[in-house]
């Protein structure tokens, strides 16, 4: 997550006594993700404020069903530059979040459901396809208050036996199941969403199915890339060599494999449209899905920014660890770009590099010295 985002969070609530709740703090994130693809050329001065904004708009939208204290704006550009930022996003920004309704009682288990990070809610795997706050995510999955589990709140539940038509130009029933699974299965929840965003950005963009026929037929090598992908790049930021990179391969091709098996995709009767589009896959088609993502710029779009942002934030806990831990700062250091990811050869500042240039450097300076010396030498003669 953009850490300017949760600051920005924290100055619109500031008599918010608790942690940020985590579907405002996915909304927030979700809403940065998709003004930097529907708003991509901002001034500078809006774009300042864009942080903010789409913090502002993610407290506004989920004010009521979160029961969020009094918001507090105070924006970090003129107020009429910001307004006018601001109801450009809103306009352009789809909100489907819920307004009007009683907030809900928060139990110790509710607490947990927002707590947890990706896993076991829709709304968070699918948060950075819309919104994570819609209407679905936040209502239909909330049982009677007499805690017995049976008809949910909303009468629009009635659409989910339809998912086909909801998902006609979206990402197929299985992709987000699968995905969870996955994450789980590996101990990695917090590239989630990322992962999502990137399918999302690749399978139908602009909210529209591509055309592309490789990248309809290889669905799941392409799930299965992103997540090495992003996985690889937070928990691997220096580099993964070749054992480990046909390790992790192995892996995730092995738990996607046990996916098919065991995830269950509920409200979906039809197998076949459950499962459109999955295809069994070798180990190397993950290969193939890499060659023709470097071909294609898959790793220069918007969602990449994603990855970048998620580094980041991991960098920003390391660093504070260590300087609790250890009462100083991590040393500063040359990161390896996010977009980097097995391409050693754009590393010029790796710690090898700076070896094998020191070396040089010495031989370098050594011809000098005997080049000067010869020339001295003849002058004498």
């Amino acid at each position: 997550m953009n850490r300017s985002i949760e600051q920005a969070l924290i100055s619109l609530i500031p008599t918010h006594n608790t942690d940020l709740p985590q579907p405002l703090l996915d909304l927030a994130t979700s809403l940065l993700a998709q003004s930097q693809h529907k708003a991509s050329t901002l001034k500078q001065d809006e774009e300042i404020a864009r942080p903010y904004a789409c913090a502002h708009l993610a407290c506004d939208r989920l004010k009521i069903s979160l029961n969020l204290p009094p918001i507090s704006a105070r924006p970090p550009v003129p107020p009429r530059i910001y307004n006018r930022l601001y109801s450009h996003l809103d306009h352009i920004l789809p909100n489907h979040t819920p307004s009007g309704r009683t907030p809900r009682t928060r139990t110790p288990s509710s607490k947990v459901r927002d707590q947890d990070d990706f896993i076991g809610s829709r709304s968070k795997a699918s948060f950075l396809r819309t919104t994570p706050g819609t209407e679905r995510s936040l209502s239909a999955f909330r049982y009677p208050a007499n805690g017995q589990a049976g008809t949910p709140s909303r009468t629009g539940r009635s659409s989910a036996k339809k998912p086909a038509a909801a998902e006609a130009a979206g990402l197929p029933p299985w992709v987000r199941p699968t995905l969870r699974y996955l994450c789980k299965a590996v101990d990695s929840t917090k590239v989630g969403p990322t992962v999502i965003a990137g399918m999302e950005a690749i399978v139908c963009p602009h909210g529209q199915k591509t055309k592309d026929k490789f990248v309809l037929g290889h669905m799941t090598s392409i799930l299965g890339f992103l997540f090495l992908y992003v996985w690889a790049t937070v928990g691997m930021p220096n580099g993964v060599d070749e054992a480990r990179y046909i390790a992790a391969r192995e892996e995730i091709v092995g738990v996607l494999e046990q996916a098919r098996r065991i995830v269950a995709i509920k409200d979906v009767d039809d197998e076949e449209v459950a499962w459109e589009g999955w295809k069994d896959m070798e180990r190397t088609e993950i290969d193939d899905v890499s060659g023709y993502a470097n071909r294609h710029g898959w790793m220069e779009s918007d969602w990449a920014q994603g990855v970048k942002d998620l580094v980041q934030r991991e960098e920003d806990q390391a660093a504070e660890r260590a300087g609790v831990g250890r009462g100083r700062r991590t040393p500063a250091g040359p990161v390896r770009r996010t977009d980097m990811m097995l391409q050693e050869k754009y590393d010029y500042l790796s710690e090898r590099r700076r070896k094998v240039y020191a070396k040089w450097k010495q031989g370098i300076l050594k011809q000098i010295v005997r080049l000067e010396r010869e020339k001295e030498a003849a002058m004498v003669d």
